[in-house]
């Protein structure tokens, strides 16, 4: 089956991931195409995307595309369906020209903000079924006509129970079951399981992420005041980058923390197997914003790194309290100030919890099952 996967860019350094299903599924047989809109420019206001619009609406089969539009929101002024789905028929448009060329069959787009508005009108203007991915921010932030989306999919895959949960209540009845929960994963074979250590002298804590506000890295600079004894690293880069260096030159921990920037993947690995403990001090913000279940958190679980973290988003149903790590509430530095000392004074307890990580790890988010389960669901029958 010719299935094109539509993503904002690719490769992506935060979004490793989505390059781990492309590569397997390839691997398992599926001739997947990227499409990225990112590359596609778009109108540049909303005047230029109505005249857009129009002019593309008299071309035949567009306006299959543009029936699916959610006029609601659109008469609502709402910014981002206006960006979706006014600003991204033209992609749609495009894509739907490429696609018909090279014989796509199927049409899956991950994230559940403009890839799945522009795969969904990609394919009613092709007529080919249509899939989507929701994660996170794009269900409890960024998600505009998600009803719309879900309604022109066939199927959508969510990755965590969180977020599952969350698109759930926001739907009517009769498309509750049109969801399916699919984690993302790894091959844990490529990860060589090593039991936690005796302690070093300083304790090395390592985090990973953008410099976004839901990451929450300024709680953990705060807890590193409070941590004398470790050092840390944050491998990332984002926004917050310079207010992050102003709080610890405020704090005085220029010796201590390190924002390291984005680093190849192997190299952030390498990282993760010199640390005594990965800290994931993730929060919601106000408005709602979170994460899922963060990659690296899993591969830090499989390479057997302590993990403490905070619990928003879907982090509690992979760090279980004292089962696979430590888990406090979030936006609390005290609270993980504590957290981090336990697992560093707690060696016999801390070797269980990681080996109980990499258990789960392998258990629930095996990468090619996981894949497997994804790919039945692109290629099973019925029309979108």
């Amino acid at each position: 089956m010719k299935i094109a996967y539509i993503v904002g860019s690719y490769p992506k350094p935060s979004e490793q991931f989505v390059t781990r299903e492309v590569e397997l599924l390839r691997e398992m047989g599926a001739d997947v195409a990227v499409f990225e809109i990112d590359r596609t420019g778009g109108p540049p206001c909303p005047f230029c995307a109505l005249v857009k619009l129009i002019a593309l609406s008299v071309r035949p089969r567009t306006w299959r595309g543009i029936w699916r539009f959610p006029f609601g929101a659109l008469a609502a002024l709402d910014a981002k369906a206006w960006r979706e789905f006014a600003g991204g028929i033209a992609t749609a448009s495009a894509f739907a020209n490429k696609m018909r060329a090279d014989g796509i069959e199927h049409i899956h787009a991950c994230f559940a903000t403009k890839p799945a508005a522009v795969g969904m009108m990609t394919a009613g203007v092709l007529g080919v079924p249509f899939t989507f991915s929701a994660h996170a921010r794009d269900v409890y932030v960024d998600g505009v006509a998600l009803r719309q989306k879900v309604s022109a999919a066939r199927r959508v895959v969510v990755c965590n129970k969180a977020a599952f949960g969350e698109l759930d209540r926001k739907l009517p009845d009769s498309l509750r079951g049109r969801l399916a929960l699919i984690r993302h994963g790894l091959d844990a074979s490529q990860y060589e399981f090593t039991p936690p250590g005796e302690k070093r002298s300083p304790a090395r804590l390592l985090a990973a992420g953008r410099f976004i506000e839901k990451k929450g890295f300024r709680h953990l600079i705060e807890a590193m005041a409070r941590l004398p004894d470790c050092v840390c690293e944050i491998v990332g880069r984002g926004p917050l980058e310079e207010k992050l260096r102003k709080q610890i030159g405020e704090l005085g921990l220029e010796d201590r923390v390190r924002l390291s920037g984005w680093l190849p993947h192997d190299e952030l690995v390498q990282k993760m197997k010199e640390a005594d403990v990965f800290v994931a001090p993730y929060v919601v913000t106000g408005n709602g914003d979170r994460d899922g279940v963060p990659n690296a958190l899993i591969e830090a679980a499989a390479l057997g790194v302590p993990l403490v973290a905070c619990d928003s988003g879907g982090i509690g149903e992979f760090v279980i309290n004292c089962e696979t790590g430590r888990l406090v509430p979030p936006g609390d530095p005290e609270l993980l100030t504590g957290a981090v000392q336990s697992v560093l004074a707690t060696h016999d307890t801390t070797r269980t919890f990681a080996q109980n990580a990499r258990n789960k790890v392998e258990k629930e988010y095996d990468l090619r099952e996981n894949v497997r389960e994804l790919l039945a669901v692109v290629t099973e029958n019925g029309a979108g």
